[in-house]
C-alpha cells in the first residue's frame, strides 16, 4: 500500500489566512507536500472573478512551496448549514449553485476532488419518514448534478464525508447509498472517511468503531481524515503525547487496517482544528508533533 500524507489548512483560519503563510507552514514547518484547501479560507467563492483571484493566489503559493492541492473541502462555516437537505426548496437550489462554485474552484486550483459536508436534515424533516426519504432522494439527485459538473471540470471525484450527527450522512449503510462509480458523464462520488466521527448519538457496535469503518471502506475510499478522538465527541485533537493517551486513533493500527482492507493508494489528511484562543506557537508545535507521528508510522511500514 502507498499512502500520501497531507493536511487540511483549516488550522490557519483566523491565524494565517494568506495562502503564502499557510503554504509556508505546511511545507517548511511540517515537511508535507499535500494540502487540502478549506473553504473557510476562501472569501471570494460566490463570483467568478473572485474565484479566479482566489485560485491564482492559492496556485501561486502552492507552486512557490512545491505543494499539491489534492482536494478542496467544506469548512466549519459550511458545516453550520443544511445545504443540499435544507427544508426549503429554494435554499436547496442555492446550495447546489454554491457547490457548483466549489467544483469550479477545485478545477481552477488543480485539485483532484472537492466536497465534504453535503447536507443535514432539519429535525422536523428527520422525524417525518416521508420527508426524510424525500430529502435523501433529493440529496442523491443533487450529487448526480454535481457529479456531472465535476466531470466537466476534470475532477476525479466528488467527496462525501461521514459526519457525527444522525440527521446527516453518518452511518455505514447511509454513506454506502450515496457512493457511485461514476460514468462517462459523471465523476464518482467517493467517501472521505473521518476517523473521529464515529460518535453519532444512538449508534452502537461497528458504527462507533473507526477501525470497522476502515475495514469496510478501506479498499475504495478517496481519503481518510485524521484527528485524535476519544469516541465520545468530535474532538479534532492533534496527535500529541497528551491527546494520544486519551484518544483511540493509533497511526500504526490505522495503516495496518487499511492495508488489510485492500487499500492501494490512500490520501491521509490531518484535520486538526485548534481553539481560536490557543497560543499560536503551541498550535504549530501540536501540528509538528502530529505530522511527525504519522510520518514515522508511514516510514516504519515503508509506505511513504
Amino acid at each position: 500500500m502507498r499512502a500520501r500524507l497531507g493536511i487540511n489548512n483549516c488550522f490557519a483560519v483566523k491565524r494565517w489566512p494568506r495562502p503564502g503563510d499557510w503554504a509556508q507552514i505546511v511545507a517548511e514547518e511540517l515537511g508535507l507536500d499535500v494540502v487540502e484547501v478549506s473553504l473557510d479560507l476562501v472569501e471570494d467563492l460566490d463570483w467568478p472573478a473572485g474565484r479566479q483571484r482566489a485560485a491564482d493566489q492559492v496556485r501561486s503559493a502552492l507552486s512557490r512551496h512545491a505543494l499539491q492541492a489534492e482536494t478542496v473541502f467544506t469548512g466549519l462555516a459550511a458545516y453550520s448549514l443544511n445545504l443540499l437537505m435544507h427544508p426549503d426548496g429554494d435554499r436547496r437550489r442555492a446550495a447546489v449553485e454554491w457547490y457548483l462554485s466549489v467544483v469550479d474552484l477545485a478545477g481552477r486550483v488543480g485539485a483532484r476532488g472537492a466536497g465534504g459536508h453535503v447536507g443535514a436534515m432539519s429535525a422536523p424533516d428527520w422525524a417525518d419518514p416521508a420527508r426524510r426519504a424525500e430529502r435523501w432522494s433529493g440529496l442523491r439527485q443533487s450529487l448526480a448534478e454535481l457529479g456531472a459538473a465535476a466531470r466537466a471540470a476534470d475532477l476525479d471525484y466528488l467527496l462525501v464525508e461521514n459526519l457525527a450527527c444522525h440527521r446527516e450522512p453518518s452511518t455505514m449503510d447511509g454513506l454506502e447509498s450515496l457512493l457511485t462509480d461514476g460514468d462517462a458523464a459523471h465523476a464518482p462520488v467517493r467517501l472521505c472517511l473521518d476517523v473521529g466521527h464515529q460518535c453519532v448519538p444512538g449508534t452502537t457496535g461497528a458504527e462507533r468503531d473507526p477501525y470497522a469503518w476502515l475495514e469496510r471502506f478501506g479498499g475504495r475510499l478517496a481519503e481518510v481524515q485524521l484527528q485524535q478522538s476519544d469516541g465520545v465527541a468530535d474532538r479534532h485533537w492533534p496527535f500529541t503525547a497528551e491527546r494520544n493517551q486519551a484518544g483511540r486513533i493509533d497511526p500504526g493500527r490505522v495503516l495496518d487496517t487499511l492495508a488489510a482492507a485492500g487499500a492501494q493508494d490512500v490520501l491521509l489528511v490531518l484535520e486538526v482544528i485548534p481553539a481560536f484562543e490557543q497560543d499560536d506557537a503551541q498550535v504549530l508545535a501540536d501540528l509538528r508533533a502530529s505530522a511527525g507521528l504519522w510520518q514515522a508510522a508511514l516510514t516504519e511500514r515503508g509506505m511513504r
